[in-house]
């Protein structure tokens, strides 16, 4: 017995460390992207699910890994602060107000930050701040609107969902046309590239069109783990390491982190790069995602 209780505690503390250790870097995922609508190569490093989280003061290592790369666009996914009430965004502000002076930005929403804009009674100012603060210093903030990029042939839809769509036990179908009722059709002639901050819906996505989905919310599923996988499933691009929990609270989730296809699209979802409600990552170190866009004649 005095044995079992020694394995145990010396796995708890296992997984302990490997979560502050975890908890507390990132990595970095590329992909790459050919298409004969792109004109011009845009090298995008995609950003997500920060909730407040700062590596080094004033999130000084990320910033200086993110200058590494030298994106020539930022895209933001979503849920960079954290809604609860009377939490502070300064910090985050700040962090992005850096970023903002040395790229162009594009942000959309993620569920945190719509809690703040419709939730007034909960959230008291806590929205306005923030955005106030972002729009003092030129932050693109995009709310269901198109950004486009007639240099690199590419379109920017920033989509985001009404409240509904990410309640933990709802069963909400998404219907395409609410995608194009919200920000229109794609444009044929352009490489369109979908923020849509929850990936639970990667087959509406698909369906409506964009080339290229970035999502996030899902964490990489908090703790990530290796699942058997047949050949033939692994050749068609199912995962080995799989997370463990959505934040609808269901175990293995289909779309938790990395590269997923359908129908010829694709969707990419990074793991996040911070922490809330539950303050863990074991084996998910946070994302930072890197995706090179190239045109087919690889001018």
């Amino acid at each position: 017995m005095d044995i079992l209780v020694w394995i145990i505690l010396a796995l708890a503390a296992a997984v302990i460390w490997i979560s502050a250790f975890d908890s507390n870097r990132f990595t970095v995922s590329e992909y790459e992207f050919t298409d004969a609508r792109i004109v011009k190569p845009l090298k995008i490093v995609f950003l997500s699910d920060l909730h407040c989280k700062m590596y080094g003061y004033g999130g000084t290592f990320l910033l200086e890994r993110i200058r590494e790369i030298n994106p020539g666009l930022i895209l933001i996914g979503g849920d960079m602060i954290t809604a609860y009430p009377g939490h502070e965004t300064e910090k985050v502000s700040e962090f992005l107000k850096k970023l903002n002076g040395d790229y162009p930005v594009i942000y959309s929403f993620g569920n945190h930050e719509l809690r703040l804009k419709i939730y007034p009674e909960k959230y008291g100012q806590m929205w306005e701040g923030y955005t106030n603060a972002l729009s003092g210093f030129g932050m693109r903030i995009l709310e269901n609107e198109v950004t486009e990029l007639p240099e690199s042939g590419v379109n920017v839809i920033a989509f985001s969902a009404d409240r509904k769509y990410y309640k933990r036990f709802a069963k909400e179908d998404m219907d395409p046309g609410y995608i194009s009722g919200k920000v229109g059709k794609p444009a044929p002639d352009r490489f369109n590239i979908l923020l849509a901050h929850d990936p639970f819906y990667f087959k509406s996505y698909a369906s409506y069109g964009a080339e290229l989905t970035l999502s996030g919310h899902v964490h990489g599923g908090i703790a990530r783990i290796p699942v058997p996988v047949s050949k033939d499933a692994k050749e068609k691009g199912a995962h080995v390491m799989r997370g463990v929990i959505s934040p609808r609270l269901r175990l293995f989730p289909k779309y938790d982190s990395g590269r997923f296809d359908e129908d010829g699209r694709t969707m990419i979802i990074s793991r996040g790069l911070g922490t809330h409600s539950f303050p863990i990552r074991v084996f998910n170190p946070g994302d930072l995602v890197v995706i090179d866009l190239k045109p087919e004649n690889g001018v």
